[in-house]
């Protein structure tokens, strides 16, 4: 015969321990879908100047390598920045809405 188990007999360290492990991992649940979401509205922005005076902003979708910038940009451009941008809504729904109403 087996013995039944009542709610007293579970004792409140095991509680907590099942607790904390369950939030755990639902942070990290969270954690990964956000990380998922950033990278899809996010772009990799490298600006680079060729003459010291003005830039240009030049977009990857994941992180670029330097040959991968220099195949964009050619052998005579100097990286000024690289950087993780989020793209806006109007870019992210191709929104060709007017800024403000006339």
């Amino acid at each position: 015969m087996g013995c039944a188990m009542t709610v007293f007999d579970v004792s409140d360290e095991l509680v907590e321990r099942l607790s904390t492990e369950t939030g755990r991992r639902l942070c990290e649940k969270a954690r990964k879908g956000r990380r998922r979401a950033l990278r899809r509205i996010s772009h990799f922005a490298v600006l680079v100047t060729y003459d010291g005076v003005t830039t240009e902003e030049i977009t990857f979708e994941t992180a670029p390598t330097l040959s991968q910038i220099a195949a964009r940009t050619g052998q005579d451009a100097y990286i000024v920045s690289i950087g993780m941008k989020r793209r806006s809504l109007r870019e992210r729904f191709g929104l060709n809405l007017p800024l403000a109403a006339e």
